[in-house]
């Protein structure tokens, strides 16, 4: 008797879960296809679409302008001239190193940046100290000054035969920057920067868009070949816009 009520109640219970098994799936599939749930659907569908396409259009837009800011930058740094940026307007202050002949900027290795610290592989000095890091900053400071540097000193025969070749024989635009080392207050340091980046440790030290040249001796040689424009023009490329020698 037991085992038949069990039987039923079995039988009861698998009925309704039989029941509500089928009642789900049909509440289910009209709600799938109910004017609400399609309309629901559709809107969030083109919601997505529009977000998507928005997105698209400022990836679009922002892939441009970072093109075209890339393409000024670039322009910019080939000429020498200060780049600003257009879109925020601010300028770029980055200090002007030595270019290569895509106009892409090359800095002077084992010199610091205006404000900031050594750049390039070259290690720091195990006893740098803070005036050294100080004639570094004032080297890239001075770097800006022209194309073509002349380090000199004053009472220097050789720096006197590279001044007068490259001063008044030669008609050089822009013209080029000298720096008396023995008159300035950083001028120790500064050679031992010189000494440090360009393995030059002699004056005068001629440097062409950051890289040395060389200095007296190698004038006069660059001089008496015929190779001084075409040694200056290869370097500094349209950095220098005149370099013509001038009739005795």
């Amino acid at each position: 008797m037991a085992s038949q009520r069990r039987m039923r109640l079995y039988s009861l219970l698998l009925l309704i879960a039989i029941v509500t098994i089928l009642y789900m799936t049909r509440s289910s599939s009209q709600t799938r296809t109910s004017p609400f749930y399609v309309k629901t659907q559709e809107a969030l569908q083109a919601k997505e679409y529009v977000e998507a396409s928005r997105q698209r259009d400022a990836d679009g837009v922002g892939s441009r302008v970072k093109a075209a800011n890339d393409d000024a930058r670039k322009a910019a740094e080939k000429k020498g001239s200060t780049y600003v940026d257009a879109v925020t307007g601010s300028e770029d202050k980055t200090p002007r190193g030595r270019y290569n002949k895509e106009g892409k900027q090359q800095p002077l290795e084992g010199v610091a940046a205006v404000g900031g610290s050594r750049e390039g592989k070259t290690p720091a000095k195990e006893n740098e100290t803070e005036e050294y890091h100080e004639a570094e900053v004032e080297l890239n400071s001075i770097l800006r000054k022209s194309p073509i540097i002349i380090f000199s000193k004053t009472y220097c025969p050789h720096s006197r035969l590279a001044k007068h070749i490259l001063l008044s024989k030669y008609d050089i635009q822009p013209t080029p920057y000298v720096v008396e080392l023995d008159e300035h207050p950083l001028g120790a340091k500064l050679q031992e920067v010189l000494a440090d980046t360009t393995g030059r440790r002699t004056v005068p030290n001629v440097m062409v868009i950051g890289k040395s040249i060389g200095g007296g001796d190698q004038m006069e040689e660059l001089d008496r070949t015929g190779g001084m424009e075409a040694a200056i023009r290869e370097l500094a490329d349209t950095r220098v816009t005149r370099v013509v020698r001038r009739e005795v």
